[in-house]
Protein backbone atom coordinates (compact mmCIF):
# COMPACT_ATOMS: atom_id res chain seq x y z
CA UNK A 1 0.00 0.00 0.00
CA UNK A 2 1.65 3.86 -0.95
CA UNK A 3 2.67 5.55 1.86
CA UNK A 4 4.51 8.96 2.53
CA UNK A 5 6.49 10.04 5.01
CA UNK A 6 5.03 13.09 7.30
CA UNK A 7 7.71 15.19 9.32
CA UNK A 8 6.67 18.09 11.82
CA UNK A 9 10.11 20.50 10.76
CA UNK A 10 11.31 23.89 12.39
CA UNK A 11 10.58 26.23 9.50
CA UNK A 12 14.83 27.30 9.98
CA UNK A 13 17.48 27.58 7.77
CA UNK A 14 19.61 23.90 7.84
CA UNK A 15 16.64 21.68 8.81
CA UNK A 16 15.79 20.76 5.66
CA UNK A 17 19.01 20.13 4.48
CA UNK A 18 19.59 17.80 7.62
CA UNK A 19 16.55 15.50 6.97
CA UNK A 20 18.20 15.65 2.97
CA UNK A 21 21.47 14.29 4.19
CA UNK A 22 19.96 11.11 6.76
CA UNK A 23 18.23 10.30 3.71
CA UNK A 24 21.22 10.41 1.09
CA UNK A 25 23.20 8.59 3.81
CA UNK A 26 20.90 5.46 3.45
CA UNK A 27 20.35 6.15 0.03
CA UNK A 28 16.67 6.93 -0.01
CA UNK A 29 15.56 8.59 -2.72
CA UNK A 30 12.87 11.46 -2.78
CA UNK A 31 10.28 10.98 -5.61
CA UNK A 32 8.21 14.06 -4.62
CA UNK A 33 8.17 16.17 -1.58
CA UNK A 34 5.35 19.52 -0.46
CA UNK A 35 7.02 21.36 2.81
CA UNK A 36 4.13 23.66 4.17
CA UNK A 37 4.88 26.47 7.17
CA UNK A 38 3.00 27.67 9.70
CA UNK A 39 2.93 31.10 11.52
CA UNK A 40 4.26 29.33 14.49
CA UNK A 41 7.55 28.88 12.59
CA UNK A 42 6.72 24.74 12.39
CA UNK A 43 6.13 22.99 9.24
CA UNK A 44 4.52 19.87 7.71
CA UNK A 45 7.41 18.27 4.78
CA UNK A 46 5.62 15.38 3.25
CA UNK A 47 7.94 12.85 1.46
CA UNK A 48 7.34 10.22 -1.20
CA UNK A 49 10.34 7.75 -0.97
CA UNK A 50 11.45 5.23 -2.64
CA UNK A 51 11.65 2.85 0.50
CA UNK A 52 8.56 4.76 3.09
CA UNK A 53 9.17 2.21 5.96
CA UNK A 54 12.85 2.84 5.73
CA UNK A 55 12.58 6.31 5.38
CA UNK A 56 10.35 6.73 8.23
CA UNK A 57 12.92 4.16 10.45
CA UNK A 58 15.79 6.50 9.65
CA UNK A 59 13.94 9.58 10.05
CA UNK A 60 12.80 8.66 13.58
CA UNK A 61 16.22 7.06 14.87
CA UNK A 62 17.45 10.36 13.63
CA UNK A 63 15.06 12.45 16.44
CA UNK A 64 12.34 13.53 13.98
CA UNK A 65 9.04 13.29 14.81
CA UNK A 66 7.93 11.18 11.21
CA UNK A 67 4.90 9.15 10.51
CA UNK A 68 3.73 7.14 8.04
CA UNK A 69 0.24 8.30 5.98
CA UNK A 70 -1.51 5.78 3.72
CA UNK A 71 -2.06 7.72 0.72
CA UNK A 72 -3.68 6.68 -2.99
CA UNK A 73 -1.75 8.04 -6.18
CA UNK A 74 -3.65 8.17 -9.18
CA UNK A 75 -2.46 9.06 -13.02
CA UNK A 76 -4.88 12.05 -14.86
CA UNK A 77 -4.47 13.35 -17.85
CA UNK A 78 -2.44 16.04 -18.17
CA UNK A 79 -4.33 18.66 -19.54
CA UNK A 80 -6.91 21.63 -18.67
CA UNK A 81 -9.65 20.33 -16.50
CA UNK A 82 -8.21 17.03 -15.60
CA UNK A 83 -7.53 17.79 -12.07
CA UNK A 84 -10.98 19.13 -11.70
CA UNK A 85 -12.67 16.24 -12.89
CA UNK A 86 -11.12 14.19 -10.40
CA UNK A 87 -11.79 16.68 -7.27
CA UNK A 88 -15.10 16.92 -8.74
CA UNK A 89 -15.74 13.70 -8.11
CA UNK A 90 -14.20 13.27 -5.00
CA UNK A 91 -15.86 16.52 -3.70
CA UNK A 92 -19.59 15.09 -4.60
CA UNK A 93 -19.09 11.99 -2.22
CA UNK A 94 -17.92 14.36 0.35
CA UNK A 95 -14.09 13.54 0.61
CA UNK A 96 -11.91 16.32 2.37
CA UNK A 97 -8.55 16.41 0.97
CA UNK A 98 -6.01 16.95 3.56
CA UNK A 99 -3.20 17.17 1.74
CA UNK A 100 -2.42 16.88 -2.46
CA UNK A 101 0.39 17.55 -4.76
CA UNK A 102 0.96 16.55 -8.21
CA UNK A 103 4.21 16.02 -10.59
CA UNK A 104 4.24 15.34 -14.26
CA UNK A 105 5.10 11.61 -15.19
CA UNK A 106 7.88 10.71 -17.44
CA UNK A 107 5.31 9.59 -19.93
CA UNK A 108 4.57 12.75 -21.81
CA UNK A 109 0.79 13.35 -21.45
CA UNK A 110 -0.02 12.45 -17.94
CA UNK A 111 0.86 13.34 -14.40
CA UNK A 112 0.25 12.16 -10.99
CA UNK A 113 -1.52 12.92 -8.36
CA UNK A 114 -1.41 12.11 -4.55
CA UNK A 115 -3.36 12.15 -2.18
CA UNK A 116 -3.66 12.09 1.73
CA UNK A 117 -7.35 12.19 2.76
CA UNK A 118 -9.62 11.31 6.14
CA UNK A 119 -11.00 8.79 4.51
CA UNK A 120 -8.51 7.15 2.41
CA UNK A 121 -10.92 3.75 1.72
CA UNK A 122 -13.20 5.91 0.57
CA UNK A 123 -11.32 7.39 -1.68
CA UNK A 124 -9.82 4.19 -2.86
CA UNK A 125 -13.41 2.49 -3.40
CA UNK A 126 -14.88 6.44 -5.10
CA UNK A 127 -11.40 6.63 -8.02
CA UNK A 128 -11.96 2.94 -8.67
CA UNK A 129 -15.74 3.60 -9.34
CA UNK A 130 -14.44 5.94 -11.60
CA UNK A 131 -12.23 4.26 -13.47
CA UNK A 132 -9.24 5.79 -12.56
CA UNK A 133 -6.23 4.48 -12.56
CA UNK A 134 -3.97 4.27 -9.32
CA UNK A 135 -0.64 3.57 -8.93
CA UNK A 136 0.78 0.66 -7.91
CA UNK A 137 3.69 0.38 -5.61
CA UNK A 138 6.02 -0.34 -7.77
CA UNK A 139 5.10 2.59 -10.31
CA UNK A 140 5.33 5.22 -7.50
CA UNK A 141 8.63 4.22 -6.37
CA UNK A 142 10.15 3.13 -9.28
CA UNK A 143 11.50 -0.05 -7.47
Amino acid sequence: MPRQVSIFLENQPGHLEKVTGVLRQHRINIRAMTLSSSSYGWGILNLLLDHPDQGHQVLTAAGYSAVLRRIVAVRMPDRPGGLHDLLEHLAKAGINIKNAYATLMPKPGSAILVIDAENIDQVEKLIDEAGIKKLSCEEIYQL
